[in-house]
């Protein structure tokens, strides 16, 4: 399930950073002069996941000792 614009509804693909606030990429660039203090949602979530995939990953390290 992927996070929805505050404004429009639609797919979010950015965040404003250290808030939960998602905006579409159209709303994005109609309230933000600057996109840079945005971050894209999807990048996000890659991060998110390497991180969860190296906790898991030293967990069945540690179940084998």
């Amino acid at each position: 399930m992927g996070k929805k614009c505050i404004i429009c509804n639609e797919e979010a693909i950015y965040r404003i950073r250290d808030t939960s606030d998602y905006y579409c990429g159209d709303c994005a660039e109609e309230n933000f002069g600057d996109l840079n203090v945005l971050v894209k949602v999807e990048e996000e979530a890659q991060a998110l996941k390497k991180i969860i995939e190296e906790r898991i990953g030293k967990n069945t390290e540690d179940d084998d000792q």
